[in-house]
Protein backbone atom coordinates (compact mmCIF):
# COMPACT_ATOMS: atom_id res chain seq x y z
CA UNK A 1 0.00 0.00 0.00
CA UNK A 2 1.36 3.40 -0.97
CA UNK A 3 2.10 5.36 2.24
CA UNK A 4 1.37 8.73 0.64
CA UNK A 5 -2.00 7.58 -0.66
CA UNK A 6 -2.85 5.94 2.67
CA UNK A 7 -2.03 9.18 4.50
CA UNK A 8 -4.26 11.18 2.13
CA UNK A 9 -7.15 8.73 2.52
CA UNK A 10 -6.85 8.73 6.31
CA UNK A 11 -6.73 12.53 6.37
CA UNK A 12 -9.93 12.69 4.31
CA UNK A 13 -11.56 10.16 6.64
CA UNK A 14 -10.56 12.14 9.73
CA UNK A 15 -11.75 15.42 8.18
CA UNK A 16 -15.13 13.94 7.20
CA UNK A 17 -15.64 12.42 10.66
CA UNK A 18 -14.75 15.72 12.33
CA UNK A 19 -17.12 17.64 10.06
CA UNK A 20 -19.93 15.30 11.13
CA UNK A 21 -18.94 15.56 14.78
CA UNK A 22 -18.44 11.80 15.03
CA UNK A 23 -15.62 9.36 15.69
CA UNK A 24 -13.82 7.56 12.88
CA UNK A 25 -15.68 4.31 12.15
CA UNK A 26 -16.58 1.97 9.33
CA UNK A 27 -19.65 4.14 8.75
CA UNK A 28 -17.72 7.39 8.41
CA UNK A 29 -15.24 5.53 6.16
CA UNK A 30 -18.10 4.63 3.81
CA UNK A 31 -19.15 8.28 3.68
CA UNK A 32 -15.55 9.36 2.98
CA UNK A 33 -15.30 6.75 0.23
CA UNK A 34 -18.21 8.41 -1.60
CA UNK A 35 -16.27 11.68 -1.71
CA UNK A 36 -12.96 10.08 -2.65
CA UNK A 37 -14.28 8.01 -5.53
CA UNK A 38 -17.01 10.28 -6.87
CA UNK A 39 -19.72 7.61 -6.72
CA UNK A 40 -23.36 8.02 -5.70
CA UNK A 41 -23.26 5.71 -2.70
CA UNK A 42 -21.29 3.10 -0.78
CA UNK A 43 -22.68 0.07 1.01
CA UNK A 44 -20.84 -2.24 3.40
CA UNK A 45 -21.86 -5.90 3.45
CA UNK A 46 -20.52 -8.33 6.05
CA UNK A 47 -20.63 -12.08 5.62
CA UNK A 48 -19.96 -14.92 8.01
CA UNK A 49 -20.27 -18.12 6.06
CA UNK A 50 -21.18 -18.74 2.43
CA UNK A 51 -24.52 -17.19 1.52
CA UNK A 52 -24.97 -15.47 4.87
CA UNK A 53 -24.58 -11.77 5.28
CA UNK A 54 -26.09 -8.46 6.19
CA UNK A 55 -25.75 -4.79 5.41
CA UNK A 56 -23.72 -3.08 8.11
CA UNK A 57 -24.10 0.39 6.64
CA UNK A 58 -25.22 2.14 3.48
CA UNK A 59 -24.88 5.78 2.51
CA UNK A 60 -27.99 5.72 0.32
CA UNK A 61 -31.18 3.76 -0.31
CA UNK A 62 -29.78 2.20 -3.49
CA UNK A 63 -27.12 0.42 -1.43
CA UNK A 64 -29.74 -0.99 0.93
CA UNK A 65 -31.75 -2.26 -2.02
CA UNK A 66 -28.70 -3.85 -3.65
CA UNK A 67 -27.96 -5.82 -0.48
CA UNK A 68 -31.58 -6.97 -0.28
CA UNK A 69 -31.33 -8.20 -3.86
CA UNK A 70 -28.06 -10.02 -3.22
CA UNK A 71 -29.58 -11.80 -0.25
CA UNK A 72 -32.87 -12.71 -1.92
CA UNK A 73 -31.57 -13.61 -5.38
CA UNK A 74 -28.19 -15.10 -4.45
CA UNK A 75 -26.52 -13.46 -7.45
CA UNK A 76 -24.85 -10.24 -8.46
CA UNK A 77 -21.45 -8.51 -8.42
CA UNK A 78 -21.21 -8.50 -4.61
CA UNK A 79 -21.97 -12.21 -4.39
CA UNK A 80 -19.26 -12.97 -6.97
CA UNK A 81 -16.68 -10.65 -5.38
CA UNK A 82 -17.04 -12.33 -1.98
CA UNK A 83 -17.19 -15.85 -3.40
CA UNK A 84 -14.06 -15.49 -5.52
CA UNK A 85 -12.21 -12.91 -3.41
CA UNK A 86 -11.52 -10.48 -6.28
CA UNK A 87 -12.87 -7.02 -7.17
CA UNK A 88 -15.75 -6.93 -9.64
CA UNK A 89 -16.19 -3.81 -11.79
CA UNK A 90 -19.46 -3.27 -13.63
CA UNK A 91 -19.20 0.12 -15.39
CA UNK A 92 -22.42 -0.47 -17.35
CA UNK A 93 -24.90 -2.63 -15.48
CA UNK A 94 -27.26 -2.72 -18.46
CA UNK A 95 -24.69 -4.34 -20.79
CA UNK A 96 -25.90 -7.55 -22.44
CA UNK A 97 -23.15 -9.63 -20.84
CA UNK A 98 -24.37 -8.60 -17.39
CA UNK A 99 -27.95 -9.53 -18.22
CA UNK A 100 -26.71 -13.00 -19.10
CA UNK A 101 -24.49 -13.26 -16.01
CA UNK A 102 -26.98 -11.94 -13.42
CA UNK A 103 -30.39 -11.85 -15.19
CA UNK A 104 -32.60 -11.26 -12.16
CA UNK A 105 -30.21 -8.97 -10.30
CA UNK A 106 -29.53 -6.62 -13.23
CA UNK A 107 -33.20 -5.92 -13.88
CA UNK A 108 -33.99 -5.29 -10.22
CA UNK A 109 -30.84 -3.24 -9.56
CA UNK A 110 -31.57 -1.09 -12.60
CA UNK A 111 -35.09 -0.49 -11.33
CA UNK A 112 -33.58 0.65 -8.03
CA UNK A 113 -31.53 3.29 -9.84
CA UNK A 114 -28.10 1.63 -10.11
CA UNK A 115 -26.29 2.04 -13.42
CA UNK A 116 -22.74 1.06 -12.40
CA UNK A 117 -21.31 -1.02 -9.54
CA UNK A 118 -17.77 -1.52 -8.25
CA UNK A 119 -17.28 -4.16 -5.58
CA UNK A 120 -14.15 -4.60 -3.47
CA UNK A 121 -13.99 -7.69 -1.23
CA UNK A 122 -12.89 -7.43 2.39
CA UNK A 123 -10.51 -10.32 2.84
CA UNK A 124 -7.40 -11.41 4.68
CA UNK A 125 -5.87 -14.65 3.44
CA UNK A 126 -8.54 -17.32 3.47
CA UNK A 127 -10.89 -15.21 5.60
CA UNK A 128 -13.56 -13.32 3.67
CA UNK A 129 -15.40 -10.73 5.71
CA UNK A 130 -17.67 -9.15 3.13
CA UNK A 131 -17.41 -6.37 0.57
CA UNK A 132 -17.47 -2.65 -0.04
CA UNK A 133 -20.02 -1.96 -2.79
CA UNK A 134 -19.80 1.35 -4.68
CA UNK A 135 -22.88 2.30 -6.70
CA UNK A 136 -23.48 5.06 -9.21
CA UNK A 137 -26.60 6.32 -10.98
CA UNK A 138 -24.77 6.86 -14.28
CA UNK A 139 -22.70 4.34 -16.29
CA UNK A 140 -18.95 4.62 -16.78
CA UNK A 141 -15.72 3.28 -15.29
CA UNK A 142 -13.85 4.57 -12.28
CA UNK A 143 -10.67 6.50 -13.02
CA UNK A 144 -7.39 4.82 -12.11
CA UNK A 145 -6.92 7.19 -9.15
CA UNK A 146 -10.40 6.41 -7.90
CA UNK A 147 -9.76 2.67 -8.07
CA UNK A 148 -6.52 3.09 -6.11
CA UNK A 149 -8.30 5.17 -3.46
CA UNK A 150 -11.09 2.59 -3.22
CA UNK A 151 -8.57 -0.22 -2.70
CA UNK A 152 -6.89 1.70 0.11
CA UNK A 153 -10.23 2.56 1.69
CA UNK A 154 -11.21 -1.11 1.54
CA UNK A 155 -8.19 -1.99 3.68
CA UNK A 156 -9.03 0.81 6.11
CA UNK A 157 -12.67 -0.29 6.35
CA UNK A 158 -11.62 -3.90 6.99
CA UNK A 159 -9.38 -2.82 9.86
CA UNK A 160 -12.15 -0.67 11.36
CA UNK A 161 -14.76 -3.42 11.01
CA UNK A 162 -12.52 -5.98 12.69
CA UNK A 163 -11.97 -3.60 15.61
CA UNK A 164 -15.69 -2.97 15.91
CA UNK A 165 -16.75 -6.61 15.67
CA UNK A 166 -14.09 -7.85 18.07
CA UNK A 167 -15.09 -5.21 20.62
CA UNK A 168 -11.58 -3.82 20.78
CA UNK A 169 -11.18 -1.10 23.38
CA UNK A 170 -8.62 1.43 22.27
CA UNK A 171 -6.18 3.20 24.56
CA UNK A 172 -4.30 6.10 23.02
CA UNK A 173 -1.61 5.85 25.72
CA UNK A 174 -0.64 2.33 24.64
CA UNK A 175 0.33 2.44 20.96
CA UNK A 176 1.56 -0.66 19.12
CA UNK A 177 3.49 -0.88 15.84
CA UNK A 178 1.51 0.56 12.97
CA UNK A 179 -0.07 3.22 15.16
CA UNK A 180 -3.01 1.01 16.21
CA UNK A 181 -3.43 0.98 20.00
CA UNK A 182 -4.32 -2.13 21.99
CA UNK A 183 -4.83 -2.63 25.71
CA UNK A 184 -3.75 -6.28 26.07
CA UNK A 185 -0.14 -7.44 26.16
CA UNK A 186 -1.05 -10.81 24.61
CA UNK A 187 -1.96 -9.04 21.37
CA UNK A 188 1.50 -7.45 21.20
CA UNK A 189 3.13 -10.87 21.64
CA UNK A 190 0.87 -12.70 19.21
CA UNK A 191 1.30 -10.04 16.53
CA UNK A 192 5.07 -10.31 16.74
CA UNK A 193 4.96 -14.11 16.60
CA UNK A 194 2.66 -14.11 13.58
CA UNK A 195 4.84 -11.58 11.79
CA UNK A 196 7.80 -13.95 12.06
CA UNK A 197 5.85 -17.14 11.33
CA UNK A 198 4.11 -15.75 8.25
CA UNK A 199 6.94 -13.59 6.99
CA UNK A 200 4.68 -10.53 6.84
CA UNK A 201 4.75 -7.04 8.32
CA UNK A 202 3.51 -6.39 11.85
CA UNK A 203 0.55 -4.47 10.39
CA UNK A 204 -0.43 -7.44 8.22
CA UNK A 205 -0.01 -9.84 11.14
CA UNK A 206 -2.38 -7.72 13.21
CA UNK A 207 -4.97 -7.79 10.43
CA UNK A 208 -4.67 -11.59 10.21
CA UNK A 209 -5.16 -11.90 13.97
CA UNK A 210 -8.28 -9.76 13.89
CA UNK A 211 -9.65 -11.61 10.84
CA UNK A 212 -9.27 -14.96 12.58
CA UNK A 213 -11.01 -13.62 15.68
CA UNK A 214 -13.95 -12.55 13.54
CA UNK A 215 -14.09 -15.85 11.64
CA UNK A 216 -14.03 -17.85 14.89
CA UNK A 217 -16.46 -15.48 16.65
CA UNK A 218 -13.96 -15.00 19.49
CA UNK A 219 -12.58 -11.90 21.21
CA UNK A 220 -9.27 -10.98 19.60
CA UNK A 221 -7.46 -11.26 22.93
CA UNK A 222 -8.55 -14.92 23.28
CA UNK A 223 -7.13 -15.78 19.86
CA UNK A 224 -3.94 -13.93 20.78
CA UNK A 225 -3.59 -16.01 23.94
CA UNK A 226 -4.01 -19.22 21.94
CA UNK A 227 -1.35 -18.10 19.49
CA UNK A 228 1.09 -17.17 22.26
CA UNK A 229 0.44 -20.50 24.03
CA UNK A 230 0.88 -22.29 20.68
CA UNK A 231 -2.55 -23.90 20.93
CA UNK A 232 -3.37 -22.36 17.54
CA UNK A 233 -1.18 -21.56 14.59
CA UNK A 234 -2.17 -19.13 11.85
CA UNK A 235 -0.66 -19.18 8.39
CA UNK A 236 -1.36 -17.42 5.11
CA UNK A 237 -4.17 -19.86 4.29
CA UNK A 238 -5.96 -19.67 7.62
CA UNK A 239 -5.94 -21.51 10.95
CA UNK A 240 -4.22 -24.78 11.76
CA UNK A 241 -3.55 -26.54 15.05
CA UNK A 242 0.05 -27.49 15.91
Amino acid sequence: MNDERLTRVLERLADDAAACGSAVSSETACEACVHLTGVTGVQLTLMNGVGHGESRYSTNEIGDRLEDLRFVLGEGPCEDAVRYGVPVAVPDLDAKANHRRWPLFVLAAGAAGARALFVFPLRSGAVRLGALVLNRTSPGPLAAEQVSDALVMTEVVMSLVLDELAGVRLDADSPVPGGIPFRHAEVYQATGMLSVQMGVSVDEALVRLRADAFAQDQPVVEVARDVVARRVRLDLDGRTRP
